[in-house]
Formats: structure tokens, C-alpha cells, sequence
């Protein structure tokens, strides 16, 4: 006895290949069913031929421009400022071959200044002073109307501002002044006007009066000693007064009148002479 299977009687028979087609919604079948029109119509349109570059070219020139935009204002970038280099201005002169002309100038200038400088030492050394320009009346002893002076000895030193017997009179500027030693003999009576003067024979410092009483002078004696109240500021002057580069002082001794000419004019010596 064979068993043979048997169908089911109540489940439906279904196809194979049944894919639930007959449950689908006729509008949704047409939207499936757009996309492959679009697939078609994108085969038809890479058969279709391109159009010529000069068709685009002149549809792109027909296509009115947008237009432009107005110019933004921009604030300009902040810069530090650079500090201000100055150059100095070079000045450059091109070396010229010297003319005969120049030449010849410049020989004659060198030797004009050459001619001149000759000119100025043999001027300087003619009027330097050499001792002997003013006239000297040192001829002792020298005899005047009623005194006769036997000598007159001269020297520099400084002024006396102190101690028991200073120099009265002496301004203070003087660091060196001029001093004399009048001797003379006896005799007759009279004054003697004593003066300094300078290399150009200005009146330097006091005039001295000496009274003369029977050949004394008022302090019983034949010998005064006088001193300028003026001299020499600086004391170094005495080196060039020593070496003759400046004229040399004088001391006039007149007798008596006013404006009467000196019996005796000699030379202010830089130092006094030992005995």
C-alpha cells in the first residue's frame, strides 16, 4: 500500500514568479516607471551632436553683462612709518689736467708771497727796537742851572704792599715797576721833577717832585731813591724787555720850570747793576 501525498485543499496555489504585481497602485507604477524615460531621453541626447563652439560663443556674446559692482571703500592698511633716511649730497669734482695759464698764475702768487715775506722780516728786524732809539743824556755827571747830577742808577722789581715802608701810590694792577738812585753833589738849591716814561715816551704812573736844599735833598742826604707808581701788569714782560723786543723805559729828570727839556733821559735797566 502506497502513500501517496496529498494537496492541501484550502492554500491558495501560488505562481512562482507572482510578484505581488496585482496589489500595485496604478500611479505608482507610472512614477516607477519615469525614470527610465529620463535614462531614454539622456541616451537620446548623447546621440544627439553637439552644437558648434561658434553658436556658444556668439550666444554668450548676446547675453547681456551683469553689472559691475561699485567700487567698495576700503580703509587703507595702518603702516608704521619708516623713518627718513638723508643722504649727503656728494659733490664730486673731476681732476682737470692744470693749464700753462694756471700754472703760471701759481708760480707768480708763490712768488709774490714768497717777496712778501722776505719784505716783512727785513721790515720787523730794521724797526725792532735795539736800545739806542730815544737820545740818551747820560753823561754824567751832568751839570744843570744850580744841581749837578752826579749818576742815576736804574732796575725793575716789584712793588713794596706791605711791611713797615711800603710803596705809596702804586696801582694795584703793577707787578713790576720802574725804580732809580739819583745821586748828586753839593751845592746849589733847587727841585727836580722826576718822571717814567714808556718805549713811545707816554708819561707812565706820578710825576716825583725832589726839593734840593744846598746839594741835599730833604732827607740830609745826596742820594734819593724814587720808584714809577705804574708799571709792567704782567710780570713775564720783563723776558722780551730783556731781549730788547720791547723799547725800553726812560727816566727824565728836568730842573725847575715846567716843560723845560730833561738835563738827564736814560734807560730803565732790567736789572740793577752790583757795586
Amino acid at each position: 500500500m502506497q502513500n501517496q501525498p496529498t494537496e492541501p485543499q484550502n492554500e491558495p496555489q501560488n505562481d512562482f514568479w507572482d510578484l505581488g504585481d496585482d496589489d500595485l497602485d496604478p500611479d505608482e507604477a507610472k512614477e516607477s516607471s519615469q525614470p527610465k524615460q529620463q535614462s531614454t531621453d539622456s541616451a537620446s541626447a548623447q546621440d544627439t551632436p553637439a552644437a558648434p563652439l561658434e553658436e556658444i560663443l556668439s550666444d554668450l556674446d548676446d547675453d547681456p553683462l551683469p553689472p559691475a559692482l561699485p567700487p567698495q571703500e576700503t580703509d587703507p592698511p595702518e603702516t608704521t612709518p619708516t623713518p627718513r633716511r638723508y643722504r649727503a649730497k656728494e659733490t664730486g669734482r673731476e681732476a682737470t689736467p692744470t693749464t700753462e695759464i694756471e700754472k703760471i698764475f701759481i708760480g707768480s702768487l708763490l712768488a709774490v708771497l714768497v717777496g712778501l715775506t722776505v719784505w716783512g722780516g727785513y721790515t720787523y728786524v730794521g724797526a725792532a727796537p735795539n736800545g739806542n732809539l730815544a737820545e740818551y743824556k747820560e753823561d754824567f755827571p751832568i751839570q744843570g742851572e744850580s744841581v749837578t747830577i752826579e749818576s742815576v742808577e736804574t732796575w725793575w722789581r716789584e712793588p713794596v704792599r706791605g711791611g713797615g715802608d711800603p710803596d705809596v701810590g702804586v696801582v694795584v694792577e703793577a707787578r713790576l715797576i720802574p725804580c732809580a738812585s739819583i745821586k748828586i753833589s753839593e751845592g746849589g738849591s733847587s727841585t727836580l721833577q722826576v718822571s717814567f716814561r714808556d718805549g713811545e715816551d707816554q708819561l707812565i704812573g706820578d710825576i716825583l717832585n725832589l726839593s734840593v736844599s744846598n746839594g741835599k735833598f730833604e732827607n740830609g742826604s745826596n742820594e734819593a731813591l724814587v720808584y714809577g707808581t705804574d708799571g709792567f701788569t704782567n710780570p713775564t714782560t720783563i723776558n722780551p724787555y730783556v731781549n730788547q723786543d720791547i723799547a725800553p723805559w726812560t727816566l727824565a729828570i728836568v730842573e725847575s720850570a715846567d716843560g723845560a727839556e730833561p738835563i738827564v733821559k736814560t734807560r730803565i735797566e732790567a736789572n740793577r747793576k752790583e757795586k
